[in-house]
């Protein structure tokens, strides 16, 4: 009854302009006819320009009135619905991109890392490699490509960090041996709202050399306290402290960045196909305490193609060492061994020190102009190209180019990096990881690892019977760590004899830990200590003593005591190497160059000093007699309130707070009308007030090109550590 005499009554437009969730006339007087009737194509055609408005003057109905009168109430409702939804689809955009400002500006925003000074760990413009010889994937630095909207300088090469072996890129047949876009990130800036940033943060910030760009840095000194770098590693004590011959204590990564930040030395599990068949020397060699000659009843060590194993029986009581001796071809003895040449008679027993070698920084470049005809350029690519990573077009290559051929064809103009660094590290590393599986037999004694630094023997003995795992400091006589008469820190480990176990042990800012099928063993004791008491900072250099007991010429041990064993994979990494560096004029090195000349001749250049350096951390016998050990370089940086130190991971290529103080200044750049805009410019801080946020995750690296275009690059998709 109800209904029939609301459908008999005449309804106006004004009181049927909204319906609510319960289907009844809501009076929502913000809606127009004439929008309700246009939307309707049978009415829509019928009124006229002249008969908008909702009503006539004289208060006859309109039109626009008649023509909504003319409906049934379920079209009028349905009329209303879609003009309803139509308005709420475009609140819903608005609404959206407003909260999506917001969210940019207060909440979290997306960034391209534009350059390698955070590399590996974020990587800007770069070429992914896959060594030729050894299989091993490594990213190489490509940002000079864009330093120029005209190509000027190309890769086309870099050294892999495992082999060594020099790789030319065949960019002509390979798209994905092109040039890849930085990785894209997402950034909180809400973070530090509520949270005061911590050490080894990730952040982003506004640089205060040019405060209208972002940079990315991981935070290393916090305010109020003086910040230090001596031998790659970095020391901090509070400003409050009155003994100013003291850095302070050393900072210690925790596992998970210690880990992040590590590099690559050695994978026994990427073997070069060009030296098993050349019979080059493994750098796993039996060994034996003061014997001077590789023993022949030890471990037995195979290397194929598909990787390498390592495999020993003791006697009872019986311990059989196995060492790494870190030693890689030269560039003559690559190219003997690529043409087919014997390299058997290489000494077993040679051993490098193993330094601070950037994978990254090794990228071999040339001027475009010896690989393009017409070069590739930024005029011609589409915006959709852009967004999907690609700034250039494809150019033309020479017809004289041979694309992944041998790179003398460039006639000694190939560069090395953007350093001395590119072809060889500069300085000596003594923090390292190392990684080994083993499998041993039921009667199996004891596994000891062996980590040595500056002659000090860093050890872990793990007895089988019981799993116990206890730690030593020994270098002739055994020394304590942190902690009341803590001369060996005990843990309890669930490894047994007979098992096979994921073994990890480091030793890094002076700290040893041990990681056990990848879970970090917990010591009843510190497993700190203060190596500078065991080894004087003046004092503190490789050793060598004879092939019998080499030392750091032969850094990481592995020995079984009893029973049999297998050894599956050996993996090396190397420790972060801060450089102590306040100015890049003289190049990006620890060393006092003025002392280096006096020592190699007055007129040599920072270039031919720096090969010199290279040459001689694969000579063990003159280590003693070099004195640039000793001009290593320490430097100190005062925070105050308010003020925080960052560094790049890519230490010799990192314009980070060492050395951008001043930078305008010497340059020239103070161009700009606002008196303020440079206010921090030759500072060696970031203000807190220049703070961005922090780096959450990499949201989108570059894709690959084949097997399909675009191919997801899920690997590298991580959260940022």
């Amino acid at each position: 009854m109800h209904w029939n005499q609301q459908t008999s009554s005449r309804l106006h437009w004004r009181d049927c302009t909204g319906l609510d969730e319960k289907n009844r006339w809501s009076g929502r007087a913000d809606l127009s006819l004439d929008c309700v009737i246009r939307k309707i194509p049978r009415f829509s055609s019928n009124m006229n320009s002249s008969t908008e408005s909702k009503s006539t003057n004289d208060g006859s109905v309109s039109e626009a009135q008649s023509a909504f009168d003319a409906m049934t109430i379920p079209q009028q409702r349905a009329a209303v619905f879609r003009l309803q939804a139509g308005r709420e689809t475009v609140e819903a955009f608005a609404v959206a991109f407003i909260l999506a400002l917001l969210f940019r500006a207060f909440i979290a925003e997306a960034f391209v890392i534009p350059t390698g000074s955070m590399a590996p760990a974020l990587m800007g413009a770069h070429k992914d490699v896959f060594c030729d010889e050894c299989g091993q994937q490594f990213p190489i630095g490509a940002s000079l490509e864009n330093r120029t909207p005209a190509l000027q300088k190309v890769v086309v090469g870099g050294i892999c960090p495992n082999c060594r072996h020099v790789n030319s890129l065949d960019l002509a047949n390979d798209a994905n041996e092109q040039t890849f876009s930085g990785d894209r990130i997402l950034v909180s800036k809400f973070a530090y709202t509520l949270k005061e940033p911590k050490r080894w943060d990730v952040i982003v910030f506004k640089v205060p050399v040019n405060p209208k760009q972002n940079y990315i840095k991981r935070l290393v000194g916090l305010p109020e306290e003086t910040v230090s770098i001596q031998y790659g590693d970095v020391y901090a004590k509070s400003n409050s402290e009155t003994d100013s011959s003291q850095f302070g204590e050393i900072q210690r990564k925790p596992p998970e960045k210690l880990l992040a930040m590590s590099h690559l030395v050695y994978d026994s599990q990427h073997q070069p196909k060009a030296l098993l068949e050349a019979g080059y020397p493994s750098r796993l060699q039996p060994w034996s305490p003061g014997i001077d000659t590789i023993p022949t009843d030890s471990w037995k060590v195979t290397e194929t193609a598909e990787g390498m194993t390592a495999t020993v029986e003791a006697a009872e009581g019986e311990t059989k060492w196995l060492r790494y001796y870190h030693h890689f071809p030269d560039e003559q003895q690559w190219r003997a061994a690529i043409n087919g040449e014997s390299l058997a008679d290489v000494d077993p027993q040679t051993g490098r020190l193993i330094t601070d070698f950037y994978a990254y920084d090794s990228y071999l470049n040339v001027a475009s102009d010896r690989v393009y005809d017409v070069k590739p350029s930024p005029v011609g690519v589409s915006r959709l190209k852009r967004m999907l990573g690609q700034t250039r077009t494809a150019g033309v290559f020479r017809s004289s180019y041979e694309s992944g051929g041998d790179l003398a064809q460039f006639r000694g103009t190939v560069q090395y990096g953007g350093s001395y660094h590119g072809s060889g590290g500069v300085h000596w590393v003594g923090d390292l990881i190392v990684s080994q599986t083993i499998e041993t037999s039921a009667d199996a004694q004891q596994l000891r690892f062996e980590i040595v630094e500056a002659g000090v023997r860093h050890v872990c003995e793990i007895d089988l019977p019981t799993g116990e795992a206890k730690l030593t400091l020994d270098d002739g006589q055994e020394h304590a760590f942190d902690g009341d008469s803590n001369l060996h820190p005990i843990a309890e480990t669930a490894v047994r004899a007979g098992q096979q176990h994921d073994f990890r042990f480091s030793n890094a800012d002076d700290e040893l830990r041990l990681w056990i099928d990848g879970g970090l063993v917990a010591f009843q004791s510190p497993t700190t200590f203060d190596f500078n008491s065991i080894v004087p900072r003046e004092e503190n250099q490789p050793r060598f003593d004879g092939p019998g007991n080499p030392l750091d010429a032969a850094p990481i041990a592995v020995a079984v005591t009893g029973g049999s064993a297998t050894l599956s994979q050996w993996t090396i990494h190397r420790d972060k190497y801060y450089i102590a560096v306040d100015t890049s004029d003289d190049g990006m090195l620890d060393y006092d160059m003025g002392a280096l000349r006096r020592f190699v001749g007055a007129g040599a250049r920072p270039d031919e000093i720096v090969r010199d350096i290279q040459l001689l951390m694969g000579e063990p016998t003159i280590w003693a007699d070099f004195p640039g050990w000793q001009s290593r370089r320490a430097v100190s940086f005062r925070m105050e309130e308010d003020q925080f130190f960052p560094m790049g991971d890519n230490s010799p290529e990192s314009l980070d707070a060492r050395c951008w103080a001043g930078k305008k200044t010497r340059l020239g750049n103070y161009a700009s009308p606002d008196k303020d805009a440079y206010k921090f410019a030759d500072v060696s801080y970031v203000p807190r007030d220049l703070l961005v946020g922090k780096a959450l995750l990499v949201f989108w690296p570059h894709p690959w090109k084949s097997p399909l275009p675009f191919w997801p690059n899920l690997d590298r998709m991580q959260r940022i550590k």
